[in-house]
């Protein structure tokens, strides 16, 4: 227990000196222990390791789990709680009753991080003057308890800890913390405010995390080891994860929070939409690859290319007549009688259906197109072919014809001869579907029948755009 006179000294100077905790005996197993943990002798795998490369504090590597070789040049070992020796000195009740005069009784206490600190024989980490608390601890709150132990002595002669008395006072210096910046060091750290704490092995001090704190090297022959234990009030949370932390007093309900749950519960549908979406794109490849397959095995031929030549430029044809539909179907909106308009409805009729017999004729043809069987086939097609382009040049030829009709109608004598083209229309429409009839039939038997079927029609048509012109 602290007297009122050890607590009024802590409040004034942010530490004060706790007497001797451990006698010559246990003082001998800890510091063998931590060199053995350093040396591979023994192995905790709760344990964490840092080597120790004398000079700079921001050239230190990493933490281990081990040392690739036994070495006694640590700097740290880590995670004391889960060793057997140790664990009793972290729960010293001591420690205990100052956690509760400082957080409360009523608060339970958990551990920040249990460590050996090391200044090797000849070497040592330069630490820079800072404070044990700040943004860079990762915390929810400061810690306001460390409770330092001599394992050897600790002196001036082998860069023992200095502090500037009664700093924990001024707060955190810098939101981050950890080490201050040149300008607070100049303002807080004079060197005549600075004292050495010197002291025995197995003695104890008991320091504030804000007190602003250095140590320097090692230059003597022997080691200079100490063991260190930062302790919270257990209802700290990193907030990095919304953990607590190790209990070593008291208890706390493992639940967590309503905000902890609710992360929780959107990281697992994260996780879930992650692996359905990793799913998915697992399929895609494997339909990929199928694809590619099957591109890689398809046959090559002339006649594939022919056929998409064909179908490309009947895209372009029908594109072209139904330019020619919306043209006179303007020109119909502007038809002044009513008569004329009835007759005009019976010939758009006309025309949708042998559109549509047309539409059902290609749709045979492509047909045909995919099943011929023999080369001499596809030269007659070929053949019939051309004269389907001389047909629908033809066609072209009679729109013309048709639009001009259309724009220079001014008198009803023009539309009597309009009506007389629509009956002249009809009969053609009826010549057209024994075309029809010709062509299904020249695609059933040998195709010169075909060609002169076409050809002959090609001279019809001829014959009936003179009679319309």
């Amino acid at each position: 227990m602290l007297t009122e006179l050890q607590w009024s000294d802590f409040e004034r100077d942010g530490f004060v000196h706790l007497g001797e905790l451990l006698n010559t005996e246990a003082i001998a197993e800890l510091t063998q222990r931590a060199d053995d943990l350093a040396s591979g002798a023994q192995v905790n795998p709760q344990v964490q390791l840092q080597l120790d490369t004398g000079g700079d504090y921001e050239a230190l590597p990493e933490a281990v789990s081990s040392f690739k070789a036994g070495t006694r040049l640590y700097r740290k070992i880590q995670g004391l709680e889960h060793d057997p020796l140790y664990s009793p000195l972290v729960r010293h009740p001591l420690f205990i009753n100052i956690c509760a005069r400082l957080y409360g009784a009523h608060a339970p206490v958990s551990l920040f991080r249990a460590m050996i600190m090391n200044k090797p024989a000849g070497q040592g980490t330069y630490l820079p003057w800072h404070q044990d608390a700040g943004n860079v601890w990762a915390l929810d709150r400061d810690p306001l308890v460390t409770i330092w132990v001599a394992l050897d002595p600790a002196s001036r002669a082998n860069g023992c800890v200095e502090v500037i008395p009664g700093s924990h006072r001024l707060g955190l210096l810098s939101a981050h913390g950890s080490t201050l910046s040149e300008e607070d060091v100049h303002r807080h750290c004079p060197p005549e405010r600075a004292i050495s704490l010197e002291v025995k092995a197995g003695h104890a001090v008991l320091m504030h995390n804000w007190l602003i704190h250095r140590s320097g090297i090692n230059p003597s022959s022997q080691p200079r080891r100490a063991f260190t234990a930062c302790y919270m009030d257990g209802r700290t949370r990193s907030v990095l994860t919304g953990n607590h932390f190790p209990m070593i007093a008291g208890t706390l309900s493992q639940a967590p929070d309503h905000y902890v749950q609710h992360l929780q519960t959107e990281l697992a549908a994260v996780r879930h939409s992650q692996n359905t979406a990793q799913e998915y794109a697992h399929s895609l490849e494997l339909e990929v690859s199928k694809l590619r397959l099957a591109l890689e095995a398809r046959p090559a031929g002339l006649e594939l290319t022919g056929v998409r030549h064909s179908d490309s430029a009947a895209q372009e044809h029908v594109h072209s007549l139904e330019q020619d539909v919306a043209t006179l179907r303007l020109a119909l909106e502007t038809r002044p009688a009513e008569a004329e308009w009835n007759a005009l409805r019976h010939s758009q009729a006309i025309a949708e259906e042998y559109a549509h017999s047309l539409e059902q004729e290609v749709a045979t043809l492509r047909l045909a197109l995919e099943t011929r069987p023999a080369e001499a086939e596809w030269n007659a097609l070929r053949h019939s072919q051309a004269t389907a382009e001389e047909y629908a040049h033809s066609l072209e030829q009679e729109v013309a014809t048709l639009r001009l009709a259309l724009e220079t109608r001014p008198a009803e004598v023009e539309w009597t001869a309009l009506r007389h083209s629509q009956a002249t229309a009809e009969e053609y429409a009826h010549s057209l579907e024994q075309e029809v009839a010709t062509l299904r039939l020249a695609l059933e038997t040998p195709p010169a029948g075909a060609e002169v079927a076409v050809v002959s029609s090609a001279g019809r048509f001829a014959k009936l755009i003179k009679r319309l012109s």
